[in-house]
């Protein structure tokens, strides 16, 4: 995640201020000697048989949610138990609180010993700043760069964030990668490697788009221990070169790990301890494993010296051929789980068969239901303790039609929604890139090119098409001219602006409808003066929508709210959601939601278990449907009906307006998570988060064609198409121009 600007100063209690504001790497580094933030550390030579701390500590998922006490004290319990044994530092692995605010970071420090706060290192898990807009930056705030590295018990430790902000599961992208590599490369040779990550790799974890870009990585480098969490089940696993441990979560188990680094009969290892909190709440401690630092690597020897793919036919041919010495127990490939998206997945793995000798393995895989396109594949060799090496590569089958034209990178993710007016296509990406350019069959003509703060919501233009508004995380709202890229305004929110703008118009004059944090904004579309302001509804990073007379935004707090379109009032709201407490309003609530106006006039809103049309006069509902309509911004055709993405079910639905009804629903095979779809001749064509483009005729529901445009980059970016070009932008910071025609 690119760096933040620092808000307002988080409202905690003034010591912990104080010592916040000293950075929590920088008074950890004056403990233990260790360099951390941005920069890599530099490791020392390794040292050969101590002499060696008494160990650190190791915990996550704390989840510090202020309507649940007993969790809270159960946190509380850890850190005592863990400042009791003055470890050097406290190794946290992410998800510290249930949604980022202040009032949970409050109540977090305060379980934590006053002497034990500085020694502790976080990393972000995705429930740090999943949910609430200005949550990823009081994140940066309290605990500085999200990945950085250093150095202990002559260990290196490098703390990894392949998140993404507002989304569930994440990526590394080209650039982190990039990053650890200069990180890794600085270490000696033998000094071992830990990584420390939220969420687990390989094996049956897919929470991470491009987790084969890591473990090819691994290779390179004497890496010998993951430390995760995310899972919420002690998970212990053995493969290409590293031992992962996914540590239990303590929010549920009053659990912590000690870890410490002592010879073994076969060499040095980290020997790690679970201790938890007995029934009569004493601690007590049982062996979880040893985890080899020295020696040869964990399955290392597995890997193939060979891999080869045939896709010609209706199965994929596989080949592995294994070095001399190797003698695997199992040798199995499956087709890469592409559309499992942040969650675990078995697979669905086929033996190979072997030459006789054991060192040739083959077999086939089926490929009759993969559309055109790139695709993933992993070969897995597990030797006789069951660890093993797992290696993910690539192949492509035809595209016949010749539909993706061109890909550009723009330098960063293009989470970010792409705006058009007549032939400028505005993208922007979450480094503060903007760009205005023409699209061709060829590539991107591009015009200009812009640098704001970080973009995660969808530019709009003006009606007149003049200006084009853009959002950003810095706490401004862009105004530019998109002839040039030029500034005609620049509008200080107070806030994160992450989501969406809204133009529309009141009593004749043209407006601009914004969220920053809690508050909603109105302001002049022509100079930025603030026609209204309304603060205290609760976080809200989807797009309002208007019918001229009142203003309808979702909240963080789990209701919908109509507004006075000229003061701003509050008029009625409705509660979309039966959750008590305030993580559970927010997550289930409207916060994330592109609210529209539909052609008879009832007010559209979503949230993660359903869609209610409500009254615009008087807020009542007149109708709902369950689904997952939250993320994905709808499409309003011209007869009045609306296209629906129901993210968790996987479809597309063209409703009646009337009275929810669907006319039709047809499945994408993938989840369209903030996607939404473009339209072209009577065809909505779909991006999937997965790279999946789906595209379904608007009359029947058919799907016409499928086209897998991505692999190991997700896509959240709502499409666009310019004349028979579709436009589609990845976290990976291309963006892709497809041929619909």
């Amino acid at each position: 995640m690119p760096s933040l600007p620092a808000p307002e100063p988080a409202r905690l209690p003034l010591d912990r201020r104080r010592l916040l504001g000293l950075g929590v790497g920088a008074v950890a580094a004056a403990a233990t000697g260790a360099v951390t933030g941005g920069a890599p550390a530099v490791a020392g030579p390794p040292g050969h048989g101590g002499p060696w701390s008494a160990g650190f500590a190791l915990l996550g998922d704390t989840q510090i949610d202020v309507d649940l006490p007993e969790r809270t004290e159960g946190v509380r319990w850890a850190y005592e138990q863990i400042a009791a044994r003055n470890p050097s530092i406290v190794c946290h692995v992410g998800d510290i609180v249930e949604h980022g605010s202040v009032a949970e970071y409050d109540t977090y420090f305060g379980t934590i010993p006053v002497a034990l706060r500085p020694k502790i290192r976080h990393v972000p898990g995705n429930h740090d700043w999943r949910w609430d807009s200005t949550a990823g930056e009081r994140y940066g705030k309290l605990f500085g760069p999200s990945r950085y590295s250093f150095d202990f018990d002559g260990l290196h430790f490098v703390a990894l964030d392949p998140s993404h902000l507002l989304q569930e599961p994440g990526g590394f992208g080209e650039s982190g990668i990039r990053w650890l590599t200069r990180d890794l490369d600085r270490v000696a040779p033998g000094v071992p490697i830990i990584l420390l990550c939220h969420f687990p790799f390989g094996g049956d974890n897919y929470y991470v788009s491009d987790q084969e870009r890591l473990l090819e990585l691994l290779d390179r480098y004497n890496v010998r221990a993951v430390f995760a969490g995310h899972v919420h089940a002690e998970q212990v696993q053995r493969f290409n070169g590293v031992t992962q441990l996914a540590v239990d979560d303590t929010r549920g188990s009053a659990i912590y790990y000690w870890v410490q680094r002592t010879a073994g009969p076969d060499g040095q290892v980290l020997k790690v301890t679970a201790v938890q909190r007995g029934a009569d709440g004493s601690a007590e401690s049982r062996s979880v494993l040893d985890i080899p630092v020295s020696g040869p690597r964990t399955a290392i020897a597995q890997r193939p010296q060979a891999v080869s793919l045939d896709p010609a036919g209706a199965a994929l041919a596989v080949s592995v051929r294994l070095a001399p010495h190797v003698r695997a127990a199992n040798v199995k490939a499956q087709l890469y789980p592409q559309h499992t998206y942040g969650l675990k997945d078995a697979g669905q793995w086929r033996n190979l068969a072997s030459d006789g000798a054991g060192r040739r393995f083959s077999g086939g895989l089926d490929l009759t239901s993969l559309p055109p396109g790139e695709h993933r594949m992993t070969v897995r060799v597990t030797d006789a303790d069951g660890a093993w090496y797992e290696q993910t590569r690539t192949f492509d089958l035809p595209d016949t039609a010749r539909r993706l034209r061109w890909s550009e990178q723009l330098g960063a993710p293009v989470q970010a929604g792409l705006a058009v007016r007549d032939d400028l296509l505005v993208a922007a990406t979450t480094d503060g890139t903007v760009i205005g350019a023409r699209p061709t069959r060829r590539g991107l003509s591009r015009r200009w090119r812009e640098r704001i703060g970080p973009v995660h919501g969808r530019p709009a233009f003006a009606p007149d098409g003049r200006t084009v508004y853009v959002p950003s995380d810095d706490h401004r709202l862009y105004a530019l001219d998109p002839a040039t890229g030029r500034r005609r305004f620049t509008h200080d929110a107070g806030a994160p602006v992450l989501g969406s703008p809204l133009v529309t118009t009141v009593d004749g004059r043209s407006v601009v409808v914004l969220s920053a944090g809690a508050t909603r904004q109105v302001i002049d579309a022509r100079t930025g003066g603030t026609v209204w302001n309304v603060a205290g509804k609760g976080m809200f990073a989807g797009r309002a929508a208007s019918d001229g007379t009142r203003v309808y935004a979702g909240a963080g707090d789990g209701n919908v709210y109509a507004h006075d379109a000229r003061t701003g009032a509050v008029l009625w709201s409705f509660s979309t959601t039966t959750r008590a407490t305030v993580y559970s309003r927010l997550i289930y609530g409207p916060w994330a939601d592109n609210l529209e106006v539909l052609p008879n006039g009832l007010v559209l809103v979503s949230t993660v278990t359903s869609a209610f049309a409500l009254d615009p006069a008087t807020g009542e509902l007149r109708w709902s449907v369950a689904g997952s309509y939250i993320y994905a911004p709808k499409l309003l055709l011209d007869n009045g009906d609306v296209v629906m993405f129901d993210d968790g079910g996987r479809t597309a639905s063209r409703v009646d307006p009337a009275t929810g009804q669907a006319r039709w629903t047809t499945g994408l095979g993938a989840r369209p998570v903030s996607t939404g779809a473009a339209i072209h001749d009577g065809v909505a064509w779909i991006p999937t988060t997965t790279g999946l483009v789906v595209a379904v005729d608007l009359t029947t529901g058919s799907v016409r064609t499928r086209l897998q445009l991505t692999t190991s980059a997700y896509c959240y970016s709502p499409p666009v198409v310019i004349g028979d070009m579709l436009m589609v932008g990845d976290q990976d910071g291309f963006l892709h121009g497809i041929a619909v025609n």
